[in-house]
Order: C-alpha cells, then sequence, then structure tokens
C-alpha cells in the first residue's frame, strides 16, 4: 500500500516536471515570433515602478551608508589637523620661551650687577600674585632671604626654600615693606643708574587693591607715571619696581600716598634670576 503511494507521488512529481518543460519551451518559441509581446508589456507595466523604486531606495541606502564613511574620513582628517595644530603650538611655545630667556639674559648681562652671582630659575606658577614659585633651590645655593630680580627690576624676595624649588614673595603681598624713592625721568635711565632727580622719599606696602606707597613728602613735585625705585639695604639700591599712580591730594594731609604699578607683567613672568651672593 505503502509502495503504490510513493509510486504514484513520483508519477505525479515527474509529470509536473514534464508538463513545465514542455510550457517553457512553448513560451520560449512564442515569445521568438513576438506572440507573447502583449504579456511582456504588461509584466513591465507592473515592474518598472517596482524597479524604479527599488533601485532609488538602493540608491538612498548607498548614500545614507555614505554619509557614515564620510564622517570617518572628516573625524581621521581632523583629528589629524589637531594633532598638526598641536604641534605647531608646542614648536611656538619652545620658541617663545627660548625667546624670552635669551632676552632675560640680555636684560641681566646688560643691567645686572656683574659683581654679583646670580641664577636663572623657571617660574612655575603664581598663587593670586602674592608668591611666585620657581624650580630652583637649596642644592642650587638659594637661602630665604634672596632677592629675585629681572635686570635691574624688582621681582620679590625668597621666604621658602626647598630641595626641589622655592617660593618668591612679590611685591603685592601684605608683609612686603621696603624703602624707595621716586624719580623723574626715563626708566631707561634708571635702569643704567644714570643721574636722575629723586622727588621724594617713600615707603611701600602690599595690599589686595595692589602696591601702596606711602610717606611721600607733601612739598614734593611728583606726578603720574614718575619712577618708584627700591632704595632698602636689605634687597639693594636702584631696583626699579614700576610707575607711580593715583597720588592723594589731601591739602590737610602730612605725607601724600598712592598706589605703584609695576613694571613686570607677573602674570607673564617666565626667567628671573636669584642673587646668591649679596
Amino acid at each position: 500500500m505503502k509502495g503504490r503511494k510513493q509510486q504514484r507521488k513520483f508519477s505525479s512529481d515527474y509529470l509536473i516536471l514534464l508538463i513545465t518543460f514542455v510550457l517553457s519551451i512553448l513560451f520560449l518559441l512564442l515569445d521568438t515570433i513576438g506572440s507573447l509581446a502583449f504579456l511582456r508589456r504588461g509584466i513591465s507595466f507592473v515592474a518598472d515602478p517596482i524597479d524604479y523604486n527599488a533601485n532609488s531606495l538602493g540608491t538612498e541606502v548607498k548614500d545614507f551608508l555614505g554619509i557614515f564613511v564620510d564622517l570617518k574620513n572628516f573625524k581621521d582628517e581632523y583629528n589629524q589637523m589637531s594633532i598638526d595644530i598641536y604641534e605647531k603650538d608646542v614648536e611656538n611655545s619652545f620658541y617663545t620661551i627660548l625667546r624670552e630667556e635669551n632676552d632675560a639674559l640680555k636684560k641681566q648681562i646688560t643691567l645686572g650687577d656683574q659683581k654679583q652671582e646670580y641664577v636663572m630659575a623657571k617660574v612655575l606658577g603664581d598663587e593670586k600674585s602674592e608668591f611666585l614659585r620657581i624650580n630652583k633651590g637649596e642644592k642650587d645655593g638659594i637661602v630665604a632671604g634672596d632677592v629675585v630680580l629681572l635686570g635691574n627690576m624688582y621681582v620679590g624676595n625668597v621666604v621658602v626654600v626647598d630641595s626641589k624649588g622655592s617660593l618668591v614673595r612679590t611685591p603685592f603681598n601684605r608683609a612686603t615693606s621696603l624703602e624707595v624713592v621716586v624719580v623723574s625721568g626715563s626708566i631707561e635711565r634708571v635702569r643704567t643708574k644714570e643721574s636722575v632727580d629723586i622727588l621724594s622719599k617713600g615707603v611701600i606696602k602690599g595690599s589686595s587693591g595692589g602696591i601702596i606707597i606711602e610717606n611721600m613728602s607733601m612739598n614734593s613735585n611728583l606726578t603720574n607715571d614718575d619712577i618708584v625705585v627700591v632704595n632698602d639695604s636689605r634687597v639693594g639700591e636702584y631696583l626699579v619696581l614700576g610707575r607711580l599712580q593715583d597720588i592723594s591730594e589731601n591739602p590737610a594731609a602730612t605725607s601724600r600716598s598712592g598706589y605703584v604699578e609695576p613694571i613686570i607683567d607677573y602674570e607673564k613672568l617666565i626667567t628671573v634670576f636669584v642673587r646668591v651672593d649679596f
């Protein structure tokens, strides 16, 4: 019974295959002589929109995927440009530091006291302009109390020293108290210690509002932009500090006061010299 069913199934499959083959030959012959042109046009009419939409969809998908490829290429180019810019910045910074150090050395050689011994140091950072950190310390012969200069411009005094560096107190610090003189003339004349007119003596003190100068003579002919020069036995003489500003005009006072605008820009200071043989 089972064998008969399998035989019938085989016969049916064979018959379907034979009919399919015959119909294929028939359709091929009819298409060759053009008898199926109407059927071809009908199929094309239905299939062409599907083919067009499929091609359009494929193009859109290709363009969409291309965006990710372009983004990756753009990201790679951007990263490379960032690296190039960073390398240029490093080169420019290195050049700037070398140029600044060269200028500082020229100032020190030209304006510094040749009889003294100096240690060149780099500024590592500042703390609210009241202190500077430098990269030289005990092993370089620096001790607390040493004076920090740039040429003959006063920067500050060393207050704390360790083996790796030092802490410098600037004139902005409240603990600062130095004797100064106010002179007329150009800064270059003062720097080179040429003859200048001393207008008044005074005392500078640090404050949160800046460097205050007090005890100036009421009878002195002071004007804004006169030059304030440190003249204190504890740090030395003829060390340029800055320019006189905001002079008080109280006729009832026994002395005059004002502020000092430093010559040195402490925020941009890179190289300094510590005087270790005073």
